[in-house]
C-alpha cells in the first residue's frame, strides 16, 4: 500500500523529481536556468533582458523607436504566455496544492491515526486559544475563531504532516502589542487584529510568490532565542494579574512588574489557589508524561499507559474543564469566588470581508479612521509579525521534517500561511502561524497528513456551535495557569552558556534583544536584536583586514614592492579602509613603493570599489609607481574592464605581477640609461648629487688628453662633468 508523500519521503522525492527539471542557479549568469538544458538563462529571462534593452533604446530615441514599441509589446505577450503555460501545467498545480498528491493514496490507516491526533489537539487548542486571546487583548472567542480556519487552509496547501496552525504565545504577544494603538489599550474592539491578520497573509503570500523566503535567514539564531525568551517571560509575567485576580495593571513589562508588586495585599485568595492547584496539576501531569513504564505485555497494563499518556497530553483541556466545574458548583450554591471569563456569543463567526475603515469616540465626537490611518497606527507590526509568523512556521517545519524523514518545501509553507492569514480575516481571526507545542501533540499522537487538521477544526467549530455557555464558567486563573505552563518552555537561558563557550561576542545581541524586548517593548527589542546583529555581520566588510609582504624586485632599497591581500569583499563600506592601508604602506610621504593587490579572496566588488580604485591608479601614476591587481575572479574583472580605468594592470597570479613589475623597472633602467648625456654643469646644479660625477682618474681614464684639459679648466671654474 502507498503512502502520501508526507509520510513516505523517498516516494516524495520521486515525484518531485518527475515535477520537472530542478532550476538552479547558472554560474556564468545571474539568471536561473533549467539544469537539462545548458542555456543560458530561461527564455523568460532572455525575453526580460531583450525588452528592457529595446525599452531602453527607445527611451533614448534611437531610430525604429515605433518598431522597437511593437517588438517589446509582442514579446512581452509571448513571455505571459509562457509564464501562463509553465504555471498551468498539472505539475504546477501539484505543487501549489500537495493535498493532489497525498490523496489519491489515503487509506483506512491514515484515517485512523488523523483522526485520533487531531482530536487530541483539539482539546489542547480549544483552552489555549481562550487564553491566548486575552493575550492578544481580544475577547476569548477570537481565539477560537482563529483556531479553525488554519487548519483547513493548511491541509490544502501545506508540505508537513505533523505542523497544525493556530494561535500561538508569540503572535498573540505581538497582536497585543500592534492591535491596541494608545487610544486603543484597554479596548477589545478587533478590527486592528483582524486588519493586521489580512494584511500580513498578503505580505506573506508575496513573500512566496516571488520567493524572498531567505530574508528570514538573516535573523540570527541568538536574536530569535532572545526574543523567544524575553516573549515568554512578558508573556508568564503578564498573567500574573490574572492569576492574583488584579485588575487595572498596564499592559508594559517594566510597569507590569511595579504594579503587580504594588497591589500584592489586594491578591484575591481563591482567585489565587485556584491558578495555583491548576499549575501543580498541570506540572505534575505533565511530568508522568517522562515515566518509563519498561516492557508491558499485558493488554490492561498498555491501555492503562495510553488512558495515562492521553490524560497527561489534554491535561490543559482537562484541568480547564475540572476548574469550569469546581467554579460551576460555587454558583449553584450561591458563592461566586473566582473571576470568571464570562459570557461568549454563541455560534459560528460570520464569512465577511474584514472591515476597511473604523469609528471611534473622540474628544471631537465619533470620528471614522480610514484604511491608510489604521495601516499607520499598525507601524513597524505589518512587518514584524509576518517575517516571525514565517520563522516560526519554517523552524518548526524542518525540525520535524528531519526527526521523521521528509522534506518540506518553504515557499510553499509561506504560501500556506499567508492564505492561512487572509482567508482567517474573513472569520475574525488575528494572525496565525504554527505552534511549537502543538506540533510535537500532533506528531507524538500518530498523524499520518495534514488531513488530521479537520478533525482539529471540527472539534473547533463544536465547541463554538454548542458549548460557548460552558465557557463562562471557566475561571481566568485557571486559563492564565494554561499560558504560563505553556510558555515556561520557551524560556531558554541555557544557550547563554553555550554562547559563552562557543563565541561570546555572540552575546551581546542575545543580551541587547532581551533587554530592548523587557524595557522598550517586545515590537523594538526584536527590530533592534536584528540590527544589531547585522551589523557584526557588517562589521567585517567595513574593516576588512589585510595581509601585508615585501618583496625586493631590486637592488634598490627604494624600489621594493608592497603585496597587499585583503581578506574580505571589496564593497563601498570597507573602501576607504582599504585606500588608507594601502597609502600608508605604499604612499608615505618620505618614499614610495608600486604595489601588488592580490584579491584572491574577494567575491564581489561594486561601484564605490570601481571608484576607490581609480582614485588609487591615478595617485600611484602621479608618484611614478605602479599598482598591479592580481588574481581577479571572471566577473570583477569585467567590473573593471567596462570602467575603463586608466592606468589599470592585471595578472593571473601574484608572481606574474612580481615579474611584469621587474620586466617594467628593468626597461626603464636601459631607457634611462640610453637617454644620458654627458655635459659641464656648475657645482650648485640641482640634483647634482643624483648624477654621475667625472671627477677622478678611474672616470677618466678612457677619455684623451684634450677632454682631460677641457675637464680640469671646468673644475678649476667651479664647474663640473656629470652624466644626467
Amino acid at each position: 500500500m502507498d503512502k502520501p508523500d508526507c509520510e513516505n519521503p523517498e516516494k516524495a522525492m520521486d515525484d518531485k523529481k518527475a515535477d520537472g527539471p530542478d532550476l538552479k542557479p547558472d554560474s556564468s549568469s545571474s539568471s536561473y536556468s533549467r539544469s537539462d538544458k545548458g542555456k543560458k538563462g530561461c527564455c523568460c529571462t532572455r525575453c526580460c533582458k531583450r525588452i528592457g534593452n529595446r525599452f531602453r533604446n527607445c527611451w533614448k530615441g534611437t531610430k525604429g523607436g515605433a518598431k522597437e514599441l511593437k517588438d517589446m509589446a509582442r514579446e512581452a505577450k509571448g513571455l505571459g504566455r509562457n509564464w501562463a503555460k509553465r504555471s498551468c501545467t498539472v505539475e504546477a498545480v501539484k505543487r501549489t496544492f500537495p493535498i493532489i498528491k497525498w490523496l489519491p493514496k489515503y487509506r483506512l490507516k491514515h484515517f485512523q491515526g488523523d483522526l485520533i491526533a487531531g482530536l487530541t489537539v483539539g482539546l489542547t487548542v480549544i483552552p489555549q486559544g481562550l487564553a491566548y486571546a486575552k493575550v492578544a487583548g481580544l475577547s476569548p472567542e477570537y481565539g477560537l475563531y482563529s483556531a479553525f480556519i488554519g487548519c483547513f487552509v493548511y491541509m490544502l496547501l501545506g508540505t508537513s504532516k505533523d505542523i497544525t496552525f493556530g494561535p500561538t504565545a508569540i503572535m498573540s504577544l505581538l497582536t497585543g502589542q500592534f492591535a491596541h494603538p494608545g487610544y486603543m489599550k484597554n479596548s477589545k474592539d478587533p478590527t486592528y487584529a483582524i486588519l493586521l491578520s489580512l494584511f500580513s497573509g498578503i505580505i506573506q503570500l508575496a513573500m512566496g510568490i516571488f520567493h524572498v523566503g531567505f530574508i528570514v535567514d538573516y535573523i540570527s539564531h541568538p536574536v530569535i532565542n532572545s526574543f523567544t525568551t524575553a516573549a515568554a517571560v512578558t508573556i508568564a509575567w503578564g498573567q500574573i494579574k490574572s492569576w492574583f485576580g488584579f485588575t487595572d495593571v498596564p499592559s508594559d513589562f517594566l510597569s507590569q512588574v511595579y504594579w503587580n508588586f504594588k497591589k500584592l495585599p489586594d491578591t484575591k485568595l481563591w482567585d489565587f489557589l485556584m491558578g495555583l492547584i491548576c499549575i501543580i496539576v498541570l506540572y505534575g501531569m505533565k511530568k508522568s508524561r517522562s515515566i518509563k513504564w519498561g516492557s508491558l505485555k499485558s493488554r490492561p497494563k498498555r491501555i492503562f499507559k495510553y488512558i495515562i499518556w492521553l490524560a497527561t497530553t489534554a491535561r490543559n483541556a482537562i484541568v480547564v474543564v475540572l476548574a469550569s466545574v469546581a467554579s460551576s458548583l460555587f454558583i449553584s450554591h450561591g458563592m461566586k469566588p473566582f473571576s470568571l471569563t464570562g459570557t461568549i456569543p454563541p455560534g459560528l463567526p460570520p464569512f465577511r470581508p474584514p472591515k476597511l475603515t473604523m469609528t471611534h469616540n473622540g474628544t471631537n465626537g465619533t470620528e471614522t479612521i480610514g484604511t491608510l490611518q489604521l495601516l499607520t497606527d499598525i507601524g513597524p507590526g505589518l512587518a514584524i509579525v509576518p517575517i516571525l509568523g514565517l520563522v516560526e512556521t519554517i523552524a518548526i517545519g524542518k525540525a520535524f521534517a528531519r526527526k521523521y524523514g521528509y522534506t518540506i518545501h518553504s515557499n510553499q509553507e509561506l504560501l500556506a500561511v499567508g492564505a492561512a492569514n487572509i482567508v482567517g480575516s474573513f472569520v475574525g481571526a488575528y494572525p496565525v502561524t504554527g505552534s511549537f507545542s502543538r506540533t510535537a501533540v500532533n506528531a507524538q499522537s500518530g498523524v499520518m497528513t495534514p488531513a488530521g487538521g479537520i478533525w482539529t477544526a471540527a472539534l473547533v467549530l463544536l465547541s463554538l456551535a454548542f458549548l460557548t455557555p460552558l465557557f463562562y464558567y471557566i475561571p481566568t486563573s485557571a486559563l492564565a495557569a494554561v499560558i504560563i505552563m505553556a510558555v515556561l518552555d520557551m524560556i531558554d537561558f541555557a544557550l547563554l552558556l553555550k554562547l559563552w563557550r562557543v563565541k561570546k561576542i555572540d552575546l551581546i545581541p542575545w543580551i541587547v534583544t532581551f533587554v530592548c524586548s523587557l524595557c522598550i517593548g517586545i515590537e523594538y527589542g526584536i527590530i533592534i536584536g536584528v540590527g544589531v546583529s547585522l551589523l557584526f555581520l557588517l562589521y567585517p566588510w567595513a574593516a576588512p583586514t589585510f595581509q601585508i609582504n615585501f618583496v625586493q624586485i631590486t637592488d634598490d632599497a627604494d624600489h621594493d614592492t608592497v603585496v597587499i591581500t585583503l581578506n574580505q569583499g571589496l564593497v563601498f563600506p570597507g573602501i576607504e579602509r582599504f585606500k588608507d592601508k594601502v597609502y600608508a604602506k605604499a604612499l608615505s610621504e618620505d618614499h614610495s613603493k608600486s604595489v601588488v593587490l592580490d584579491f584572491s579572496y574577494i567575491a564581489n566588488a561594486d561601484f564605490t570599489a570601481v571608484e576607490g580604485m581609480h582614485q588609487l591608479l591615478e595617485d600611484f601614476a602621479k608618484r611614478k609607481r605602479k599598482l598591479v591587481v592580481c588574481n581577479l575572479r571572471p566577473e570583477i574583472l569585467d567590473t573593471f574592464t567596462r570602467a575603463k580605468l586608466k592606468h589599470f594592470q592585471h595578472t593571473p597570479t601574484v608572481d606574474d605581477a612580481i615579474s611584469l613589475l621587474k620586466a617594467e623597472h628593468e626597461d626603464a633602467v636601459k631607457k634611462a640609461e640610453a637617454d644620458r648625456e654627458t655635459m659641464i654643469v656648475p657645482l650648485d646644479t640641482p640634483d647634482i648629487e643624483r648624477c654621475t660625477i667625472y671627477n677622478n682618474d678611474s672616470d677618466n681614464e678612457d677619455k684623451t688628453d684634450d677632454e682631460d684639459k677641457t675637464d680640469d679648466e671646468a673644475l678649476d671654474k667651479n664647474y663640473i662633468v656629470a652624466q644626467f
